[in-house]
């Protein structure tokens, strides 16, 4: 599963920084610790939520590009930030000039894979209540969220198990998404991004659609680059 998930992850990074290649330069312009729901952490600033926006447009302003770089901003993010949270700031930064996202979650960066500790545990309750609190369609997973909650559930005492939430049947991890047949029915909605997969291939629509027209295919909602992206896993069949 871990092998799969990385596969993707490598194709869909490489999708995504296309356009950062001519220059192979993605500068971090400012860091954002998410201390509460109510308040961040901006270069050693507390500001409260609703004024991120005008905070990072200050930073960007100030920042001396280099030529064709890209700007990024790093969020870090403990156990106890809801999901609506993360969302909010995220909505507040796209509409800036900074072109890129790193969301670091804390406990998932210092989780051993082995030991489950209470701050894991808060951790694993909040992404499965937020997935929980979502319909089907607006289900997208961040690959090292996925691998997290796999982990957890599997290193769980007994006890954990019975004290904390549940394991959701239908994450990719449990079970696969769904095969669709006839890839030319699909139907792509104009406000969604759409990666089209063969194998480890990249595709464009057009090429997807003309050569494989009549495949079976998973879709796939992802979190990458913390843009929401459907993939099209085209199935040999």
């Amino acid at each position: 599963m871990k092998v799969h998930l990385l596969s993707f992850i490598l194709i869909l990074l490489l999708h995504f920084n296309t356009k950062a290649q001519s220059s192979n330069k993605i500068e971090n312009i400012a860091t954002i610790e998410i201390i509460n729901d109510e308040n961040v952490s901006i270069e050693g600033d507390t500001i409260s939520l609703n004024n991120i926006h005008k905070k990072v447009i200050e930073i960007f302003s100030s920042v001396t590009m280099q030529a064709e770089s890209f700007s990024s901003l790093t969020l870090i993010v403990n156990q106890t930030v809801s999901e609506n949270t993360i969302e909010n700031i995220k909505y507040q930064i796209r509409s800036t000039p900074v072109q890129f996202i790193n969301l670091q979650r804390t406990t998932i960066n210092t989780y051993d894979g082995i030991e489950v500790t209470q701050n894991v545990l808060d951790q694993y309750n909040t992404l499965i209540s937020y997935w929980s609190s979502l319909d089907a369609e607006s289900r997208y997973y961040r690959a090292s969220d996925l691998e997290f909650v796999e982990s957890v559930a599997l290193n769980m005492t007994m006890d954990q198990r019975i004290r904390n939430e549940k394991l959701l049947g239908y994450l990719p991890f449990v079970k696969a998404e769904p095969k669709f047949p006839d890839l030319f029915m699909l139907k792509t909605l104009p406000n969604k991004t759409y990666i089209f997969v063969r194998e480890k291939d990249t595709l464009d629509k057009d090429t997807a659609f003309k050569e494989f027209k009549n495949n079976t295919y998973r879709l796939k909602r992802r979190i990458i680059d913390e843009q929401n992206v459907v993939i099209i896993d085209i199935l040999k069949d």
